[in-house]
């Protein structure tokens, strides 16, 4: 472009290299303002916030239902056991007509029992069905937290494809119109073919970007209205996020919140005492059974006719059974062994996962700043670059890579931005979601920056 305003020699020369030079201008002073132009991108309709779209996902959640109806059968078994406390009617009786000495045979006996002893069975019993009761209280827990994290995923996720796919169509829609300027200078042998292919190349490229894009926003937000049950026949809109939140700055914050909130410590807990529970059940049967009883006994037969009540007590007592009972008790105090290790293991796999999060969410703040000063630089060389074309000190290819390295940028950025909120999500997750006090990146820079120089 230099060249053309320096060796030019006739006016025609100097007119149409003015000419590419307006041109040019003109194509690329717009491209900030298209980033936000959605062309095939629905931007109105109900504003749905990230907090509202939690509050949906738990009213008609499948998992939630699952986790409700698995809860109700442990309740329901938990009362069964409060009922062995209570006395037992029952009855037993049988008539027919017989062949013989008596023509008409009748038995019937009906009582009621009311258990005294049972070597604490009963206790023992209802006490492991009250721990696998609460069980499924906290297992319903981590399956809303669970669908709470899955769903502010989704949520970050539909976000930073939509704003790829503003960015792609932004791109395209520059990189058309230069394409086709390109074209039309090569023809008249302005520019080298080679620079026409090379425009050509990189709009296929950005169009490809831009579906793909495209294409995963689409079914990331039917996934999003399926979670917090909205239909495809209403528009939504999702409402974009403010500053980004700071990472706190220690980690046993995190520790310590999750070992007081997440319901994975007091699971491991219950678990055991069902087995020493299951394991006193066991024991009990060492001991005599014995209940109070009254019964009716009425009985025709040829030989037999009785009608009377019988009051008294009742009982059995398994004695001797060479050993039986006595290796299951042996096999639960294993059993509980092995449940005590194999939740030690899982609280280890837990914390060990927090501090991979904790440090893995510092780096990808520390990405922001990179993508940051990245954009920033990528800015202001795009605007010096316009300025050297304006002066003839560089041509429009120069201002053409500049263009796209600024796009690239912004894109690097908001898909930094994304997974650092993915990233803080599943940090959060471990407290289950519990406030906590947070800073901003803008707000506590200078305390992160001494940190990182100590």
């Amino acid at each position: 472009m230099g060249k053309c305003f320096k060796q030019g020699k006739g006016g025609w020369r100097n007119a149409t290299c003015l000419g590419l030079v307006a041109a040019v201008l003109v194509s690329f002073a717009g491209s900030a303002g298209a980033q936000g132009e959605g062309t095939t991108i629905r931007t109105s309709g109900m504003l749905l916030s990230i907090d509202e779209a939690v509050t949906k996902a738990f009213q008609d959640s499948s998992e939630i239902k699952r986790a409700l109806a698995r809860l109700g059968k442990e309740e329901a078994l938990y009362k069964g056991t409060l009922s062995e406390f209570f006395p037992r009617i029952k009855a037993e009786g049988e008539a027919g007509a017989a062949t013989g000495g008596r023509s008409f045979l009748s038995y019937l006996d009906a009582g009621i029992e009311q258990p005294i002893f049972q070597g604490g069975k009963a206790v023992a019993e209802k006490r492991r069905q009250n721990a696998v009761w609460e069980v499924e209280k906290l297992r319903l827990e981590e399956v809303k937290l669970d669908l709470e994290l899955a769903v502010r995923i989704l949520y970050a996720q539909v976000l930073e494809e939509k704003e790829l796919t503003r960015i792609a169509q932004g791109e395209v829609k520059e990189l058309t119109a230069e394409c086709e300027r390109i074209k039309k200078l090569s023809g008249k042998e302005v520019l080298p073919r080679l620079e026409s292919f090379k425009v050509e190349s990189h709009l296929e490229n950005v169009k490809h970007s831009l579906v793909k894009h495209k294409e995963t926003y689409d079914y990331l937000l039917t996934v999003l209205r399926e979670t917090v049950g909205i239909g495809e026949g209403e528009a939504l809109d999702l409402e974009a996020y403010g500053r980004v939140p700071e990472v706190e700055s220690g980690l046993e914050s995190f520790l310590g919140a999750s070992r007081e909130v997440d319901p994975i410590y007091k699971e491991g807990g219950l678990k055991i005492k069902a087995k020493e529970y299951e394991k006193r059940s066991l024991q009990a049967e060492k001991f005599p059974q014995l209940s109070l009883s009254t019964r009716w006994n009425s009985v025709r037969d040829v030989y037999v006719d009785t009608n009377r009540v019988i009051v008294g007590i009742e009982g059995k007592w398994n004695i001797w059974d060479f050993g039986r009972l006595g290796f299951k008790i042996r096999a639960k105090e294993h059993e509980i062994e092995e449940t005590k290790w194999a939740e030690d293991i899982r609280i280890r796999e837990h914390e060990k996962e927090i501090r991979k999060l904790f440090h893995e969410a510092r780096a990808l703040r520390q990405k922001i700043r990179m993508t940051e000063a990245f954009l920033k630089e990528n800015e202001e060389s795009y605007k010096n670059e316009k300025t050297r074309l304006v002066t003839g000190g560089k041509g429009a290819g120069e201002l053409l890579d500049s263009f796209i390295a600024l796009e690239e940028a912004r894109s690097a950025s908001v898909q930094a931005v994304a997974e650092y909120r993915v990233q803080m999500a599943r940090l959060e997750r471990t407290r289950a979601f519990k406030p906590a006090a947070t800073a901003t990146l803008s707000s506590s820079t200078s305390v992160d920056e001494e940190e990182d120089r100590s």
